[in-house]
């Protein structure tokens, strides 16, 4: 990755190196382009260029590597196992899948959505390391198999804060970190996290070309077994507002 420079970092007047992010080659990125115009024509991603909806999803690593640089892809500690929650079109999960040697999990309580990822990792070429999971992410977050399973959890347009800090808490092995789209404005959406009994010990906001980020850190205590409780007791009582 070729490092960018950081002008908006404080510190000591010397701009911090921002790492770039992860670069597919053009045969993957043609056929990654491919099977996400399909998603979009299937009403499974948004609006917009299907370009851009890729470079957002790059972004996820290049988030997650300013926080942790000895995460970034290639690295030793790169994640070995990445859970996308609300997979949806595939983005970020496919995207990532494309640029990283991890085992991508994608979870989504949407069959016709999980049946369509499926098809896609295979026309991609990255089904022997893509996992779909077809269930509600809180679910797989108590089920043995996942629970605290994944390096990285990511998540774009799934809920609100609270909701998928708890149901990423579920599937996110102590100590990993968890990297969720942000609106340009955010606010201070995060601010009862670390209170909020989901074993996170900070967030970090990373605002950069292809989008913003908000970074959750995992702490390393062990999670409450109760959590990620139902979707209907989430939403009657969230965690923080």
């Amino acid at each position: 990755m070729t490092p960018r420079i950081d002008e908006s970092t404080s510190g000591a007047n010397e701009p911090r190196l921002q790492p770039g992010p992860p670069v597919l080659d053009d045969e993957g990125e043609g056929r990654l382009l491919e099977v996400l115009n399909d998603a979009q024509r299937l009403g499974f991603l948004g609006r917009g260029p299907v370009e851009r909806h890729v470079s957002h999803g790059l972004g996820f690593a290049a988030a997650w590597a300013e926080v942790d640089p000895t995460m970034a892809m290639g690295a030793d500690r790169s994640p070995r196992r990445i859970a996308d929650v609300g997979s949806g079109g595939g983005v970020p999960g496919l995207v990532l899948a494309m640029a990283s040697e991890a085992h991508l999990v994608l979870v989504d309580n949407k069959t016709r959505r999980t049946d369509w990822l499926s098809e896609a990792a295979y026309r991609l070429g990255v089904d022997d390391r893509v996992s779909v999971v077809a269930r509600p992410a809180e679910e797989a977050g108590q089920d043995p198999e996942w629970r605290g399973s994944c390096d990285l959890v990511v998540a774009r347009s799934f809920a609100g804060p609270a909701p998928t800090a708890e149901c990423a808490a579920g599937l996110v092995r102590r100590g990993g970190l968890v990297v969720v789209s942000e609106p340009p404005e955010a606010g201070d959406r995060w601010a009862g996290l670390v209170s909020a009994q989901l074993g996170y010990q900070a967030v970090r906001l990373v605002d950069r070309p292809e989008g913003h980020y908000a970074v959750l850190i995992a702490g390393g205590a062990p999670l409450e077994a109760r959590f990620p409780r139902t979707w209907a007791a989430q939403k009657k009582r969230p965690m923080f507002t």
